[in-house]
């Protein structure tokens, strides 16, 4: 009797959990995943993604009262976004408002199609029956139609009106109309997101055909990767900057490896793109213009969203610099690794979400010349190692970077070697301190090792102790507090390169170095690039020094 007691009692506690597990399935997206897909192992970013569109579902079910209207998500390839988004988004928010008629649209049709029979399945599967249909305590179950059920169209059964609609961008979906418009990476790869004309066709359906399709308090969610700085994402940033009209898009960026506080070029040169300037209010997902900026953090944000590029304050997950977004999945070593084999102007775009062009203003591929060998001896001018000897306390930021260039009796300059490593300040001295023995074992001679000095008390001491390790080596030293904004410093560089005066000697470190040229100002990290343009002023100066010389 006891055990017949005991075991009633276990039953109860069972149909208890199951009932509470079936009422958060109906409250919280993430909740509905796990339940319907007993697989599903949700991270910390799912979890925030989840939050967002449940924003999104409040919208529709207040006509747009309340909520996120438009929502854009840029996520890195692989983490998870069209599971939550097209799979699971869809039959959670059918179960909730059963009256939701959804657009889901791709690159291609025959992938929407795929997310849409995903989607039509859950909602046919016994675990949604339980949070919604016929095995669930509410009051009008949600049930899949008998008469339609194709994966390009599905619909709820009456009393119901809801369904879905699965098409390729650019694919006609002339008299149907969305309460919410799901766009799931609308370009499939780098050919089509390089492709002007294919941008352009892109923007041309989004406009004269999806857009028209929205109903009055209709959402948009949009969840893609980053190809290129003008694609589908690109352009909506540039409206929202340039037209205090243009929809409001709540932004959740989420690049693969955190950047900590956004750095904040201060030197704004074209003052005059601000004049119009506007603080966006998200509270709705339209937003509204209320007064002009004075943040220096709104002017910067603008200014790149004008170039088609999202950056945050602050990570949106409170993540360190250098932190992984799934570190379950990709480790911070599995990142490095993928930067390495991808190269870095692929990785910023698909992995930071920060997509810059490969011609910038300031630096262009077919300008970067490789030989095989850096000059001879009894040909050079002079030979010196340049350091942006940036290090934190934690090791996370900015990267310590040195270059070694010569400069030949030819007047050019070669990048013989580049060393480079994030750490702490500790790190940064061993990685100069290796580098430089290394390269006296070599033979070739050192005129002198410059290093930067940072600001106030703390960077001169810092300087100072540099220089006393180096003296002990037996090296000669000398550091100097560089001034100005980097694109300043940069000019010099840019035009020795576009003239043909500057080699880089064949290396391991040449892919990285260049794209990180290409991106620069927009990509992330610009190290390489301060320590080589500044390396070059120095020796600009060393060859007019010698010009005069020479000339009497």
């Amino acid at each position: 009797m006891l055990a017949t007691s005991s075991r009633v009692m276990v039953q109860q506690e069972e149909a208890r959990a199951e009932l509470a597990r079936r009422e958060l399935a109906r409250r919280h997206l993430v909740d509905f995943s796990c339940y319907v897909a007993p697989y599903y192992r949700p991270a910390r970013h799912h979890r925030l993604v989840g939050e967002h569109l449940e924003q999104v579902e409040t919208y529709v079910r207040s006509r747009g009262a309340t909520g996120i209207g438009r929502l854009l998500i840029l996520e890195p390839p692989r983490y998870g976004k069209s599971e939550q988004m097209s799979r699971h988004f869809p039959p959670w928010v059918l179960g909730r408002l059963p009256d939701t008629h959804i657009i889901l649209t791709s690159y291609i049709y025959d992938l929407a199609a795929k997310f849409s029979r995903a989607a039509r399945d859950v909602v046919l599967s016994t675990p949604f029956r339980a949070v919604f249909g016929e095995l669930a305590s509410i009051e009008s179950p949600v049930e899949m139609s008998e008469d339609s059920r194709s994966v390009k169209a599905w619909e709820l059964a009456a009393p119901h009106r809801g369904g879905m609609i699965a098409t390729g961008v650019g694919g006609g979906i002339t008299g149907s109309g969305a309460n919410l418009f799901l766009v799931d990476d609308p370009f499939k790869n780098r050919e089509e997101a390089e492709s002007e004309s294919h941008r352009e066709s892109v923007w041309e359906w989004w406009t004269s055909t999806a857009y028209t399709r929205l109903e009055d308090g209709a959402a948009v969610v949009a969840s893609l990767t980053r190809w290129h700085a003008d694609d589908w994402a690109g352009r909506l940033l540039k409206a929202m900057a340039m037209d205090p009209k243009a929809d409001r898009w709540v932004v959740l960026c989420l690049p693969a490896i955190a950047e900590g506080k956004e750095k904040i070029n201060t030197n704004i040169t074209n003052e005059a793109n601000y004049t119009n300037a506007f603080v966006i209010d998200m509270g709705n997902g339209f937003g509204k213009v209320v007064g002009n900026v004075q943040d220096d953090f709104e002017k910067y944000q603008r200014e790149k969203m004008l170039e088609g590029i999202w950056v945050d304050r602050e990570d949106a997950l409170e993540r360190k610099p250098g932190e992984a977004l799934w570190p379950e999945k990709y480790s911070e070593e599995d990142l490095e690794r993928i930067r390495i084999n991808i190269g870095e102007y692929d990785f910023e775009a698909l992995y930071q979400q920060r997509p810059y062009s490969r011609t910038g203003n300031y630096f262009q591929k077919p300008w970067f010349a490789i030989e095989e060998a850096p000059p001879k001896m009894e040909e050079m001018i002079t030979r010196m190692w340049f350091w942006d000897t940036a290090g934190s306390k934690t090791g996370e930021g900015d990267y310590a970077c040195g270059v070694v260039m010569s400069l030949s009796k030819d007047r050019l300059v070669h990048v013989e070697n580049v060393a480079r490593k994030q750490g702490t300040p500790g790190d940064c001295r061993k990685l100069m301190k290796d580098s430089l023995l290394a390269d006296k074992a070599t033979g070739r001679p050192i005129k002198c090792i410059w290093h930067q000095q940072g600001g106030a008390d703390s960077g001169l001491d810092s300087a100072q102790s540099i220089n006393r390790m180096l003296a002990e080596l037996g090296f000669t030293a000398r550091f100097q507090t560089v001034r100005g904004n980097k694109e300043e410093r940069a000019g010099n560089w840019s035009t020795a390169l576009q003239g043909g005066q500057v080699r880089l000697v064949r290396g391991g470190w040449n892919q990285i170095f260049i794209d990180e040229h290409i991106g620069f100002p927009r990509i992330g990290h610009d190290d390489q690039v301060d320590a080589a343009s500044w390396g070059y002023n120095k020796l600009v100066g060393r060859m007019i020094k010698e010009a005069r010389s020479y000339q009497g």
